[in-house]
């Protein structure tokens, strides 16, 4: 009988929990899109389900995913796809018409993701 009671609680916590979260990232414009809209208005790439913290700077956003790094980088390569790499003597980057972005950098934590975009 304590089992059960036990049991009972431990789920209604973790459905608490769930729930919660659930609210705040889905009031949270990022989670469900899969574009960012940049400070001069270009529409940025961000994997879905990501969510976004705060921008650090003018030309930076980061955002946080669950996904895995392998899932990240693939749909980040996909997207960069599309881009063409140039270097010259004061920058570098990847171009696609008058998007320019420098990096996405995804570093690893121990149960999330950080996704880095300069632009």
């Amino acid at each position: 009988m304590k089992k059960k009671i036990l049991f009972i609680v431990i789920s209604v916590i973790i459905l608490l929990i769930t729930g919660i979260n659930f609210i705040i990232l889905s009031n949270n414009k990022t989670f469900f899109k899969t574009t960012y809209i940049g400070v001069n208005g270009e529409k940025i790439f961000i994997p879905r389900y990501s969510y976004f913290k705060s921008e650090c700077c003018m030309t930076a956003a980061t955002f946080y995913s669950l996904k895995s790094r392998r899932q990240l980088n693939n749909e980040i390569k996909q997207y960069m796809n599309k881009f063409t790499y140039f270097e010259n003597d004061e920058t570098y980057g990847y171009k696609k018409g008058n998007m320019f972005i420098q990096s996405y950098t995804v570093e690893e934590n121990i149960f999330f993701r950080k996704i880095i975009i300069t632009y």
